[in-house]
């Protein structure tokens, strides 16, 4: 999936991870799954990426689609242990 451009929100950055290290999953991890919106009645869904950044520290990483192309990240963090499984599928997709 490729996007004509990031924006970032101020929350993207609360965990530490870079725009480098969250760009590089987002380009690398090969199967995004798509989280409808929460709460329900907000028009956008989140994309979420698991994969890891150059040196490879396994992250999460959550954005919205805009109109214009861009993925606005939302969330970024060091990947939690829930999404163990979903990650595993994920790499045997990576490019």
């Amino acid at each position: 999936m490729r996007f004509r451009g990031y924006s970032w929100t101020s929350g993207a950055r609360k965990h530490g991870v870079s725009r480098e290290q969250a760009r590089h999953v987002v380009e690398h991890c090969g199967l995004v799954q798509v989280r409808e919106a929460n709460p329900p009645g907000r028009p956008d869904e989140a994309l979420l990426f698991l994969g890891d950044d150059a040196a490879g520290l396994e992250l999460e990483v959550a954005g919205v689609l805009l109109d214009d192309g861009r993925l606005r990240v939302i969330h970024a963090m060091p990947m939690r242990e829930s999404y163990g499984p979903l990650y595993e599928e994920a790499k045997r997709w990576r490019l």
